[in-house]
């Protein structure tokens, strides 16, 4: 348990803190299980990860950046204790804005967080099965109705749109649901990105096209406001660096 990466932006004044205790989720194709650093680092892409450290250490590492966010994520920070442990120091002593990425599976009761990003995989029961393991989409949903009722608290979404697995029509399924909540959550479609190891393809999954994932957006916008896609390999235009 505990931090197993932290990286800085002074652009956006956000720090961002990777937890590595094992997800409650085992998705296929999962770029942080391959990848674990922060994709957007201008740095050739790293497979290995370093060991985790302290709260407290990982709180020196930070504290001389000027910042005013901090986002937690990983592989899934709920279900790591020092993510809570973190966030509370980091809004005590920072003032830090809390955003916490998250699968959604797991409720954060604390009032630590300010913003929270639910990845809804998939609506779907056999689908969210096959991809995630658990068996219970409904219960990521449930949550999300949760955090959408807590006043004060930003609330978006996203999903991983994979051509052929979790294509156009579950993407339309995602929407819908989430628009049964509230239809001006922000909900923004990540193009999948194929990862390899020592040429060894690790899904069996290709990316989108520009057209594929467009034809998500469509059907998105039928049921949701606020809908954005991010293409596949790109990375921030930002200033993004490396503490840990």
């Amino acid at each position: 348990m505990g931090v197993y990466h932290i990286t800085y932006s002074s652009k956006l004044n956000e720090v961002c803190f990777f937890f590595d205790k094992e997800c409650n989720f085992i998705c296929r194709g999962c770029i942080t299980r391959f990848v674990p650093a922060d994709y957007h680092l201008h740095e050739p892409l790293k497979q290995e990860r370093k060991k985790s450290i302290p709260v407290e250490e990982a709180i020196s590492i930070v504290e001389e950046h000027s910042f005013n966010r901090a986002i937690y994520l990983g592989f899934e920070p709920t279900v790591d204790p020092d993510f809570f442990l973190l966030a509370r120091k980091m809004k005590k002593f920072f003032l830090a804005s809390n955003v916490l990425i998250t699968n959604g599976y797991d409720y954060v009761e604390e009032e630590i967080i300010d913003e929270v990003c639910v990845s809804v995989k998939a609506v779907s029961k056999k689908l969210f099965e096959d991809f995630t393991g658990q068996k219970d989409p409904q219960r990521v949903l449930d949550n999300l109705k949760r955090y959408v009722k807590l006043s004060g608290r930003t609330v978006r979404t996203e999903s991983v749109f994979i051509p052929g697995y979790i294509d156009v029509e579950e993407i339309e399924n995602i929407a819908r649901s989430i628009a049964v909540v509230n239809r001006n959550i922000p909900y923004r479609i990540d193009a999948y990105i194929p990862i390899e190891k020592d040429s060894v393809k690790f899904a069996d999954f290709r990316a989108p096209n520009v057209e594929e994932i467009s034809a998500a957006k469509t059907a998105a916008q039928r049921y949701l406001n606020t809908v954005s896609i991010l293409h596949s390999g790109r990375r921030s235009s930002g200033d993004v660096e490396r503490l840990y």
